[in-house]
């Protein structure tokens, strides 16, 4: 029986779907209902800046989680 050659994976699909999804969550979270009620009065951002700065904060650890996992799966798929 021959060894199979290793696969590698495509490091480009890793981050930008972990990208999408982490985008995804951060719109979630940015549009879920805000805790307690003197939310309005203290808020310093509106809701569309709250859901930008958690979807871009999303996609930045979307992809980061995303990046970590190909390398660890690049890594176990070695034989060194």
């Amino acid at each position: 029986m021959t060894p199979q050659p290793a696969r590698i994976p495509n490091y480009k699909r890793f981050l930008l779907t972990g990208g999408f999804i982490g985008l995804a969550v951060g719109i979630w979270f940015g549009l879920r209902e805000p805790g307690g009620p003197s939310y309005h009065e203290t808020a310093e951002y509106s809701m569309g800046t709250a859901v930008l700065f958690l979807a871009a904060l999303g996609a930045f650890l979307g992809a980061g989680l995303a990046g970590l996992i190909a390398i660890f799966l690049d890594r176990s798929g070695r034989d060194t």
